[in-house]
């Protein structure tokens, strides 16, 4: 008899809901604790508080979305953007888990779940993806890793970081699926318009099918994020390097017209009743245009017997004389779509981490952040793209060279901008997934192409008859594929496995204790600003009706902390993430009240400012964006020095009294409160130059003096003029403070942190201002 044999579907199946269950629990796990925190539930991403803050009035007036937001900035509002499904999709979850009446807690406990699914999700339509391409043990490890890789990804779908990102991967990944297997299907069928003139439905059937899902998908994402023409872009590169090839090798270009124009009118009838911005209706425009034209000049060269070799010039040319008509026409609108492809620019000296090369993380090259986020998938994908791309050039499978176009178009994206990698991700995860099958296939790994009753006795006799021919034994052929499989798993899933663990279990972006407790007790314990604390649930009037009543004020803090006062606090941030900073720099770094007042009054009529640990503390902390955005260097305010001990020249971070002097500094580190210094150092140093040509400064001499004024005295009586008044601790000033006069405490969070002379300090601190 027969070994009976389980059927490979079913074993995929069961991989693929392996790693599902792998996927979520990388991403609920882990993180679960840093989430559900005693009656708290937190949110692991700065601008989950924005989307969720949202959700909060979608659920109280379904289906109507704000477009207009007084709660988010003050004073003016915020306009909220119309890239809203990823909202709409939460909201409804929500609202319908709450049978149209949920709780808040019912809410929060949906929104936070809501990434880890959608990013576990994702693990489905990339195997399909592999199986599609190549067959399904490349879907299988596909599928296993790209729920596995750390980094962006991982990072952007654990519980709590409810931002569309992990929805733009899901929809995006669903999007390339059905296109490639529209594409494979109306290729293999080799589908012309003739089959359409004569709507021969068993050939047009499944190409149409694909195509539409392929659309619809592709709408979706445009009203999950507003760049979404990344992706168009991908299509459009895929469809004249595929229309120039098809037509240089003889083949009709019909069936990538039919696709891609089925396609593109899906995906706008889908997004149009929400369009606004002209530079997505007219790109969709255009890319409807163009495959029907690029299918046109095809069939019109190739009727008149016109050299193949000629097309793509004749291409060239007709893209630039539509190029120029476009420009006589609205050359606004064509710099405006032109200038969407800036996303494949460098950014060069950027401070905003997610937007800096892949490869040049702080302006240096370094393989570390593709290492945080692929591990050896990295470069894994490179060997199998070299591969599949000899592949294409050699046997010209239309669906392969549509996922080299889209995973080189990513690649581009990703090496300018790290944030990508979310993208890259499900590139990465099939290309090694090819490699690693490439490696177990070698090994002796086989995919059967039949059940086993079905290959005839003959077949099976030659089959075992190779297998001697080859001179190994049943037993050796299973430890070359056990062997084969320790390989794959040692190589490309168990670098991912401990870094995975590591980013899934932390929570970087979510807000401490301190400032869970300091916002609830905002929330308790100030006036509402609207006299009326059920307003945050209502749906408020259009910009052009709406002023603030007269109990309307600002919170001021560090615009990174915007989203969390709106939404925790329940108050009116004077910026926030979506604004970046709205002058909060130039204010902590003032230097005398009267000039700190005039932009915290006179600009934001502000009632409440709340500082922090880090944002008073230059080393660990954020006071360096402080400096950097009032338009100083650090240097102004503090700077490291090397000091002799030992034999050694030990460095140590000196503060100056423009450090002090600060109104973050005299909030935060003396309360606004008086300060008579007991004594006032004095450092002389010199300047010298390292081996490697480095200047730095070393300390040559400490001088200690019982006033302020004693230090100045000694400093003018110095020639040379190298030294400086410094102290060594920030909560220990060598300058004389005076008392502030209009910034009273009013609340210091029971959560603290540590401080150089080692007490404690609280973290979080909230200061009124009074007239």
């Amino acid at each position: 008899m027969g070994q009976k044999r389980f059927p490979q579907g079913l074993i995929a199946g069961i991989l693929v809901a392996l790693f599902f269950g792998v996927a979520l629990y990388l991403r609920v796990v882990l993180p679960y604790d840093q989430v559900f925190v005693g009656e708290w539930i937190k949110f692991t991403g700065t601008d989950a508080y924005f989307f969720m803050r949202l959700v909060d009035n979608l659920v109280h007036n379904f289906p109507h979305l704000i477009t207009f937001d007084p709660y988010l900035l003050y004073p003016g509002g915020s306009d909220v953007g119309t890239h809203s499904f990823f909202i709409y999709l939460l909201a409804g979850i929500v609202w319908l888990f709450g049978l149209g009446s949920p709780t808040q807690h019912l809410i929060d406990v949906v929104g936070v779940y809501f990434p880890a699914v959608l990013g576990a999700l994702t693990v489905i339509p990339v195997y399909f993806i592999g199986r599609v391409l190549f067959n399904w043990w490349v879907g299988v490890i596909a599928a296993g890793l790209v729920g596995l890789f750390p980094g962006e990804f991982l990072g952007r779908s654990i519980l709590g970081f409810t931002d569309y990102h992990v929805a733009e991967t899901l929809f995006t990944t669903v999007t390339m699926l059905f296109l490639i297997l529209a594409v494979k299907n109306a290729r293999q069928k080799e589908l012309d318009f003739n089959h359409v003139k004569s709507w021969d439905w068993p050939t047009i059937a499944k190409p149409l099918i694909y195509s539409l899902l392929a659309g619809i998908f592709l709408g979706i994402y445009f009203l999950t994020w507003q760049g979404a023409l990344l992706f168009v872009f991908v299509i459009f590169v895929y469809l004249v390097a595929q229309f120039v090839i098809d037509h240089l090798m003889g083949r009709t270009t019909a069936y990538l017209c039919f696709v891609s124009t089925i396609t593109f009118i899906a995906s706008l009838l889908v997004f149009l009743p929400a369009v606004t911005d002209k530079i997505s209706l007219a790109s969709l425009i255009v890319a409807i245009i163009i495959p029907i034209a690029l299918a046109l000049l095809s069939s019109f060269m190739a009727r008149r017997g016109t050299k193949p070799a000629l097309y793509p010039a004749a291409l060239i040319g007709v893209g630039l004389l539509s190029l120029a008509i476009f420009y006589v026409i609205s050359p606004s609108l064509l710099k405006a779509m032109l200038g969407q492809l800036g996303i494949f620019s460098w950014p060069i000296g950027t401070t905003v981490l997610e937007m800096q090369p892949l490869l040049f993380p702080g302006g240096h090259f370094s393989l570390a952040v593709a290492w945080g986020n692929f591990t050896t998938g990295f470069f894994l994908s490179f060997i199998a793209l070299g591969i599949i791309i000899y592949l294409v050039i050699k046997q010209g499978e239309a669906d392969k060279a549509l996922f080299v176009v889209w995973s080189l178009v990513i690649l581009a994206a990703t090496l300018a901008m790290r944030r990508f990698a979310y993208y890259f991700v499900v590139n990465v995860a099939v290309l090694a997934g090819y490699l690693s099958w490439l490696a177990l296939e070698f090994s002796g790994f086989k995919i059967p192409v039949a059940g086993l009753s079905e290959v005839p006795e003959e077949t099976k006799q030659k089959t075992r008859q190779k297998k001697k021919q080859r001179g190994g034994s049943r037993l050796a052929g299973r430890a070359n594929m056990v062997f084969g499989v320790i390989v794959v798993f040692f190589l490309v899933f168990f670098p991912n496995i401990g870094r995975a663990i590591e980013t899934a279990s932390q929570v970087r972006f979510a807000p401490s204790d301190a400032w869970h407790e300091s916002l609830d007790w905002m929330k308790d314990n100030t006036p509402d600003p609207f006299d009326n604390p059920d307003f945050y649930y209502e749906l408020p009037p259009q910009r052009e009706s709406y002023s603030y009543p007269k109990s309307a004020y600002g919170v001021t803090a560090w615009w990174d902390y915007g989203y969390w006062i709106t939404r925790i606090g329940h108050r009116i941030p004077t910026s926030n993430p979506g604004t970046h900073n709205m002058g909060e720099a130039h204010l902590f770094v003032a230097q005398d009240e009267t000039s700190a007042n005039r932009i915290l009054k006179d600009r934001w009529s502000s009632k409440y400012v709340i500082t922090d640990y880090a944002i008073a503390m230059p080393i660990g902390g954020k006071f360096h964006a402080l400096a950097a955005l009032s338009g100083n260097n650090q240097e102004k305010f503090y700077d490291v020095y090397y000091q002799p001990e030992g034999g050694w020249l030990k460095p140590v971070v000196l503060f100056y009294p423009e450090y002090y002097c600060s109104l973050v500094v005299r909030l935060y580190n003396f309360d606004s409160k008086q300060v008579i210094p007991r004594n006032c150092t004095v450092i002389s140093y010199r300047e010298r130059v390292s081996r490697g040509g480095q200047i730095y400064k070393e300390i040559t001499g400490v001088q200690s003096f019982s006033t302020y004024g004693e230090a100045e005295d000694y400093i003018a009586s110095q020639k040379s003029g190298s030294c400086r008044i410094a102290g060594i601790d920030p909560f220990v000033s060598p300058v004389p403070l005076e008392a502030l006069e209009h910034y009273n405490l009013v609340y210091s969070s029971k959560s603290s942190k540590m401080i150089p002379s080692g007490g404690l300090v609280p973290e979080v601190k909230i200061f009124e201002y009074v007239e």
